[in-house]
C-alpha cells in the first residue's frame, strides 16, 4: 500500500512540473511575439531593417517625452498640472519662432520664457547628433543647428531639458521643411532675411541664382549683419574672428558656410524655384519697394534716385 502511494505522488509531481513548463513557454512566446510586433512597427516598408525618418522622429519624440517626464516627475503629457514640490516645472509655455529667427534669438527667447538657458541650449545643439537627417559636422559653422529649428509655435515645459526642446524642433523640421538640400537651405536663409514681403522672394532668389551662376559674390548685407550681431561679441562662440570670412558674402565667394537664420517654407520654396530673370542687383528703396537691375551702372543710378546709400 505504501509503495502504491509513493508512485502516485511521483506521477503527480511530474504532471505539475510539465504543466508549469508549458505555461512558462507560453508566456515567453507571448512576450517575444509582442516585442517582435513592436519592433517591426518602427521599420519602414521601403527597406526592411532600416528606420524611416518618420519612425526615427517618432522614436526621438517618445524618448524626449519620457526623459522630460522623469525629470519633472510627471507623465510628460502636455498641459498636465503638477502639485506640491516642483509643480512649477509642469507648467507649459507657448514659444513662437517667426520665419527668419536666428539660433541665438530662439535661444534667448527660450531662456526668457523659462524653458531652458541659452547657454544650455547652445551647448546641447553643438554636441547633438541628429539621427533622422544629416547635419554637416564642420567647425566652420558658428551654430551647428542654425537653419534646422523650423519656424512654428511650440509648447514646452518650464525648466524642460534642452535636448528635449531641441528634438521637438528638429522633428518638426523633418516633418514640415520638405528636407531641402544643404545649399537650398543656406540660400533660403539669405532670401528670408533679404526680403520684406513674401511676394519678392522668388525674384530675389533669381538674383542670387544669377550671381552664383556668373561666379559673382552674393554681397548680401544680412550675411555681414549675421557676423556682426550674432557671432562677434558672443561669449558662447569661440574663435569668433575666423567666421567673418566664412559667412560675410562681401568677403567669401559663393554661399556662406551655413544658414544665417531658420527660414520658413516659402523661402525654401523660393530658393528651389526662383523667378526667371536676368537681374544681378537689387535693393529696397525708401518707397518700400524692391528695385532690380541688370547692370551695376543701372543699379547705382537707381540707388541715387531713391536716396539709398551705397
Amino acid at each position: 500500500m505504501k509503495h502504491v502511494c509513493w508512485k502516485t505522488l511521483l506521477a503527480a509531481l511530474v504532471c505539475l512540473t510539465l504543466l508549469a513548463g508549458c505555461k512558462k513557454a507560453e508566456a515567453v512566446g507571448l512576450t517575444a511575439g509582442a516585442t517582435f510586433v513592436e519592433s517591426a512597427a518602427l521599420f519602414s516598408d521601403e527597406e526592411e531593417g532600416t528606420l524611416s525618418p518618420k519612425a526615427i522622429a517618432a522614436q526621438e519624440e517618445k524618448e524626449a517625452a519620457e526623459k522630460a517626464a522623469q525629470e519633472t516627475g510627471g507623465s510628460g503629457e502636455e498641459g498636465e498640472e503638477g502639485s506640491g514640490e516642483g509643480s512649477q516645472s509642469h507648467q507649459t509655455v507657448r514659444v513662437t519662432v517667426p520665419e527668419g529667427s536666428t539660433f541665438m534669438q530662439i535661444a534667448n527667447t527660450l531662456e526668457k520664457k523659462g524653458v531652458c538657458t541659452a547657454a544650455d541650449f547652445y551647448s546641447t545643439a553643438q554636441n547633438y547628433t541628429v539621427k533622422s537627417f544629416t547635419v554637416p559636422a564642420t567647425s566652420n559653422r558658428a551654430f551647428k543647428m542654425e537653419g534646422y529649428l523650423f519656424p512654428d509655435t511650440y509648447e514646452f515645459y518650464q525648466g524642460e531639458d534642452a535636448e528635449s526642446v531641441l528634438r521637438k524642433m528638429l522633428n518638426n523640421y523633418a516633418a514640415k521643411s520638405g528636407m531641402p538640400s544643404e545649399k537650398t537651405l543656406i540660400l533660403a536663409s539669405i532670401i528670408e532675411r533679404e526680403t520684406r514681403s513674401t511676394e519678392h522672394m522668388k525674384m530675389v532668389s533669381s538674383v542670387f541664382h544669377n550671381r552664383l551662376a556668373a561666379g559673382m559674390r552674393l554681397d548680401s548685407d544680412p550675411t555681414r549683419e549675421y557676423v556682426n550681431n550674432y557671432i562677434t561679441g558672443n561669449s558662447l562662440v569661440a574663435n569668433q574672428s575666423k567666421f567673418a570670412p566664412l559667412y560675410n558674402t562681401y568677403k567669401c565667394s559663393g554661399l556662406p558656410a551655413g544658414p544665417i537664420c531658420n527660414p520658413g517654407a516659402r523661402a525654401i520654396a523660393a530658393a528651389q524655384n526662383p523667378s526667371s530673370s536676368e537681374y544681378l542687383y537689387f535693393f529696397f528703396g525708401n518707397d518700400n519697394q524692391n528695385h532690380y537691375s541688370k547692370t551695376l551702372e543701372e543699379h547705382e543710378a537707381q540707388m541715387e534716385q531713391y536716396g539709398v546709400q551705397k
